[in-house]
């Protein structure tokens, strides 16, 4: 008999766990739709988000800035400290030494450093061997001979030249 009523006990105290367990859920499918509706209301005050394309182009330019500059890194961690030095005082010496009416638009060294190319633009052909004579007197390119000077009148303005000079003779100039 005691058995009986011990499971008549656990049977009602599972029957109460039942109800209680049903009540709980109940409430939280409605509060989960209650949710659902303040987040569908909340979405259609805010504006749809747009992809800014300007931004987006942005984004790519500067991530390819950054491969560039990760090569240049690795070029320089792969090469030996005497080509290293070659090229980054070749490169410290143009930077160093800015002429107000002469601008560089591409710097290539070749060979380690050892041949050069410089192409730009000079507000006259005048300021070019002035450039050059400050480069010299700087020893910017101590040791290094140049064998050809290109200049071209400026498509831009009056008296302005477009300029290349080269250490050393190479195909296509």
């Amino acid at each position: 008999m005691g058995g009986i009523v011990c499971l008549l006990i656990v049977a009602g105290y599972s029957y109460l766990q039942t109800v209680s367990a049903k009540a709980e859920l109940h409430r939280l499918s409605e509060q989960v739709q209650i949710d659902s509706q303040r987040v569908a209301s909340l979405e259609k005050q805010y504006p749809k988000i747009k992809v800014n394309v300007l931004l987006k182009e942005k984004i790519v330019r500067l991530e390819q800035e950054i491969r560039g500059q990760k090569q240049a890194l690795n070029y320089f961690s792969d090469q030996n400290v005497q080509s290293n030095h070659t090229i980054l005082s070749t490169l410290d010496g143009l930077a160093k030494n800015p002429f107000k009416e002469v601008w560089l638009s591409r710097i290539r060294l070749f060979e380690r450093g050892d041949e050069v190319l410089l192409v730009g633009t000079a507000t006259s052909a005048e300021r070019v061997p002035d450039y050059l004579s400050l480069l010299g007197s700087q020893n910017v390119f101590a040791g290094r001979l140049f064998s050809r000077l290109k200049l071209n009148r400026g498509e831009h303005l009056a008296g302005q030249v477009d300029f290349i000079l080269k250490s050393s003779q190479e195909e296509g100039l």
